[in-house]
């Protein structure tokens, strides 16, 4: 298995999967979503190498809208401000970061 490279945690998550809409961490693996859960639970499953980013309630939307998160999926993912703003901070496709505001 492909070792946890990225931890988003204390996020507001919407998975779109009907058994668990909600949730508040994403770990990936590679390009794929190694788990969605409990920012304990992520941080558990998260080794040492892993960048793990605080997300402080920042919402973490599947990309495209329509996708699904939940574990073994592509990690594909758009996180958005809380602030009024709503602006971009983070994006990636099939594991790929391509705009990052936490750096």
């Amino acid at each position: 298995m492909t070792p946890v490279t990225l931890a988003l945690v204390n996020g507001r998550i919407r998975t779109n999967d009907p058994r668990r809409p909600v949730a508040d961490a994403v770990a990936v693996a590679g390009d794929l979503l190694a788990l969605v859960g409990s920012s304990a639970e992520v941080r558990k499953f998260t080794g040492s190498v892993a960048r793990v980013i605080d997300l402080r309630g920042a919402t973490l939307s599947p990309y495209p809208a329509d996708a699904v998160l939940r574990r073994g999926a592509p990690a594909s993912l758009v996180v958005h401000s809380t602030e009024q703003d709503g602006r971009e901070l983070l994006r990636m496709r099939d594991g790929h970061i391509t705009t990052d505001r936490f750096s």
